[in-house]
This record gives structure tokens, C-alpha cells and sequence, in this order.
């Protein structure tokens, strides 16, 4: 019973931290999207999201073929 009591307290610290981390990390997505669906609304057209926040990744069908 006093090992488990232990592990409890050694470990209730790193959870709660873990959730801060969590809570503040999803606070900044929700903002950084409100921010992109509001500068997209305000360009006035349906492809900005695509002009404005290009794919960092490229699509393999977009990519240019080296010979």
C-alpha cells in the first residue's frame, strides 16, 4: 500500500503537467485556425485557404519529374 502511495505522488505531478501542456497546445490550434478561417473570409474568395496556407508537403501528383 505505501509503494503505490508513492508512485501516486511521483506521478500526480508529471500528469498534471502533461495536461497544462495539453490544455495550452490546443488553445493555440483553435486560435492559429480562427485566425486562417478569418483572414480567408476576409480575402472574399473560395480558394484563399489554398493561395494564402499552401501544404508544406506536396501532393505526389504535383510534384515536377526530374529526367
Amino acid at each position: 500500500m505505501k509503494d503505490t502511495k508513492k508512485i501516486v505522488i511521483i506521478l500526480l505531478p508529471f500528469v498534471a503537467v502533461a495536461g497544462i501542456v495539453f490544455l495550452f497546445s490546443m488553445n493555440k490550434r483553435k486560435r492559429t485556425n480562427h485566425r486562417r478561417r478569418e483572414q480567408i473570409a476576409n480575402e472574399g474568395y473560395e480558394t484563399a485557404g489554398d493561395i494564402l496556407f499552401p501544404q508544406k508537403k506536396q501532393i505526389a501528383k504535383y510534384k515536377t519529374k526530374c529526367s
